[in-house]
């Protein structure tokens, strides 16, 4: 196997060594009799990195301990998903920004004329610490809170949300038999968040592959994944096997980055939104945002936190350039590579060749 930087193929390398070391680490385990008292956000045991089985998801929820009749509550989140009655103007659920058959987002550059920000995937948004795209929240329970109360979106409050579930008497009875204070705020909200959850498949053709459950990828999706791990720096900042900002091994901190995107695909302006400076007013985070997985990244155009960019050769363009400051933008804190990455125009095609292959199946 070439060690080379540039050329080591990782794909093979994982498939037929990390795997493989997984498995004498569960053997090793069985064999010594090893009883862990505890789970942190993977699991003690599991065969795969690129599987459902690697993370313990309770750990990502605020109610760690409530997985009694788990199944039902997840139904029931998936209703409230997807129920209009819960805006102020019974005009707007979650599923109308995020819908199912776009990758769970709306495939417009913001939603309305209202909104700044691109909407983003859901899909794996279960298994990270933090959420919108300046980390303004600290769990999905946490989101759905900004949300609801935000004026252009439900346009509501928590009392509200509370009063509209009590009063229908389909959930007023289902939050009585499955919680213990029946339709509070915060129980309506994990009810949600517990569906949000669900929407990580890891089944996708680049998962069967490694997996070895298949074997169907071509020659440049796996120059592209070697790629992506590689030379072009992807993997710097979209960890995988989420392949987002969410760190590993702990997976207990999202990461913001300072790419310094532009304001329109022309290239020519810098954005003027500052992401999470907003929150603390820190120079060091003018223009930082959450790294978003690119799971299901073919269904889920335009990009960027501002959707400038139609398709995935503009996105990687811009990478290729070295970013905002590659383009002559004033970024001083910018944490992308400055210089370009000398991409060829086959080894970008390549590269959205394996972007592609991190489609979910649908089930």
């Amino acid at each position: 196997m070439n060690s080379d930087f540039d050329n080591f193929d990782r794909f093979s390398f994982i498939q037929n060594h990390t795997n493989k070391q997984l498995e004498l680490w569960n053997k090793t385990a069985k064999d010594w009799r090893v009883n862990f008292p505890f789970s942190l956000a993977t699991q003690n045991e599991f065969n795969s990195l690129f599987s459902k089985e690697v993370f313990n998801i309770n750990y990502f929820s605020d109610h760690n301990s409530d997985t009694i009749y788990l199944a039902a509550k997840i139904e029931l989140g998936k209703k409230l998903f997807n129920d209009k009655k819960l805006s102020a103007k019974n005009s707007m659920s979650c599923a109308t920004c995020h819908i199912k058959e776009k990758g769970f987002t709306d495939r417009r550059k913001t939603f309305d004329r209202n909104q700044i920000r691109n909407t983003p995937t859901i899909t794996y948004a279960g298994l990270q610490k933090a959420f919108f795209y300046d980390n303004r929240a600290g769990s999905l329970e946490g989101q759905i809170v900004g949300v609801v109360t935000n004026h252009h979106e439900f346009d509501s409050n928590l009392e509200t949300l509370e009063n509209i579930v009590s009063t229908n008497l389909y959930y007023k009875a289902t939050f009585d038999s499955l919680y213990t204070k029946s339709a509070t705020d915060q129980n309506i909200r994990h009810a949600i968040a517990s569906y949000i959850r669900t929407l990580n498949k890891f089944n996708s053709k680049f998962d069967q592959n490694i997996n070895k459950t298949e074997n169907n990828l071509t020659a440049s999706e796996k120059k592209g994944f070697n790629l992506f791990m590689g030379k072009a720096a992807c993997a710097t900042c979209h960890f995988p096997p989420l392949f987002n900002g969410t760190v590993p091994p702990n997976f207990n901190e999202s990461e913001l980055e300072i790419i310094g995107v532009p304001r329109t695909n022309k290239n020519q302006k810098l954005d003027t939104d500052l992401g999470r400076y907003t929150i603390f007013y820190t120079d060091e985070r003018k223009g930082a945002f959450k790294t978003p997985t690119v799971r299901n990244i073919s269904l889920t155009a335009p990009y960027m936190h501002n959707g400038i960019y139609n398709n995935l050769e503009e996105v990687l363009d811009f990478y290729n350039q070295g970013g905002g400051k590659g383009l002559g933008f004033d970024v001083p804190h910018q944490t992308l590579p400055f210089e370009s990455l000398n991409l060829s125009e086959n080894e970008i095609k390549d590269i959205i060749a394996f972007l592609k292959t991190l489609t979910d199946i649908p089930t």
